[in-house]
């Protein structure tokens, strides 16, 4: 544990640091929490989470995960996948017929598409994109949003059947292509469980975990505690936030229980909650005296779970020195990562800036949470780290 002096040092230099990002823009405000052996040994906040209202950011601020819902989605699979109901090398077309047969965009050939591709994010799947097989799905989300304007939405296994009518980018298993793997997965998820995702999610995960705070959607009573979601526009003056009003990838305002509960991007959590939940992965799969997955399964999200070809496929510049697997980044090599860590770390992060990273080595847990649309600045998440790790 920090003693206090060294508390206060922290606590200084973070906050000198967060007040130049919110004085320049980058986000209205912040919060930061580091926790080790089940214990939270450093958590600020900073600044607004709601400018308009003049509401600050607190420890019971709800936010968007956006993409770090991907590891939740993860735990379910494998609580499933502990439990015999779901095969992880079984194709998709298993529990979802309509993937029996997949199609790579140009290629007449069939393919078929596993489970564990879809936690690999080696299916081939994409997202709305600006290549021809991302503008294929762009077209689809195009239609959802059309349906959620007039008051219509699709369910979650809806949206994974029309997804399948889309082409793949790539031959399943050749490449790894991030995309809307998850949301797929959380359909077959509810085949498999005969639940709903929030169900299923609330049943396993958040229920044993005391995560209260955490679902598709923010109940009236807690609209207040929402934190506004802003994007960063250019002007004349500098970077300036604006109020983001657009949703994307078939998200709502999420103050309606949503019929589409997307596993890739759909979940709003506080940061208790949203540590509860790695602090019981940094333990190896309890938490409290709960466990939710056997020892040997998290240990499986600490190894690459890509080949070679697969691995230097990944694209984005963030994830130099890192594999993939299970709906998450691991680090392979500390001195090539941009972000910093130790080998085995993994986590995940999302659009509106929520990141997390565990290492269940030393068991710690180190959360960042902003809401900006389009959000990343890796400088900055190595700066926080290095400040309160080095």
């Amino acid at each position: 544990m920090m003693e206090y002096k060294e508390e206060k040092e922290i606590e200084s230099r973070l906050r000198g640091l967060m007040e130049a990002e919110i004085e320049m823009e980058h986000f209205a405000g912040a919060l930061i929490g580091y926790y080790e052996k089940g214990r939270e040994v450093f958590f600020n906040t900073y600044g607004m989470a709601d400018r308009e209202k003049a509401r600050p950011v607190k420890r019971d601020t709800i936010f968007r995960l956006y993409s770090m819902s991907k590891p939740v989605a993860a735990v379910a699979a494998m609580i499933l996948a502990e439990r015999g109901m779901l095969e992880l090398e079984a194709p998709v077309g298993k529990y979802l017929p309509e993937y029996e047969r997949m199609y790579v965009l140009g290629d007449e050939t069939p393919y078929t598409v596993t489970v564990r591709q879809l936690l690999n994010m080696t299916a081939g799947i994409v997202y709305p994109d600006d290549d021809a097989a991302g503008q294929e799905m762009a077209e689809l989300f195009e239609d959802i949003h059309a349906h959620i304007r007039v008051g219509k939405q699709y369910t979650t296994g809806e949206v994974a059947r029309k997804i399948a009518t889309k082409p793949l980018a790539n031959v399943p298993g050749s490449a790894w292509r991030y995309g809307l793997c998850a949301d797929v997965l959380g359909a077959v998820m509810e085949a498999v469980s005969g639940m709903t995702l929030g169900e299923l999610y609330k049943k396993e995960i958040f229920e044993p975990l005391g995560m209260k705070d955490t679902g598709f959607y923010v109940p009236r009573e807690k609209w207040e505690r929402l934190a506004q979601l802003y994007r960063q526009e250019e002007t004349e003056n500098g970077v300036k936030l604006k109020v983001e009003a657009e949703r994307t990838l078939g998200l709502t305002k999420c103050l309606e229980p949503p019929a589409f509960e997307s596993a890739g991007a759909g979940l709003l959590s506080t940061v208790d909650d949203s540590a509860r939940f790695c602090m019981m992965l940094a333990n190896k799969g309890i938490l409290d005296g709960v466990r939710i997955l056997k020892e040997e399964t998290v240990e499986q999200f600490t190894r690459n779970q890509l080949g070679k070809m697969q691995t230097d496929s990944i694209y984005f510049e963030h994830m130099k020195g890192y594999g993939y697997g299970n709906l998450m980044r691991v680090l392979l090599d500390k001195n090539a990562s941009p972000i910093g860590g130790e080998p085995g770390e993994f986590g995940w992060d999302g659009w509106a800036g929520a990141y997390m990273a565990v290492d269940i080595q030393k068991q710690t847990v180190f959360l960042f949470m902003v809401q900006v649309s389009a959000y990343s600045n890796w400088p900055l998440n190595k700066a926080i780290r290095g400040i309160l790790c080095d």
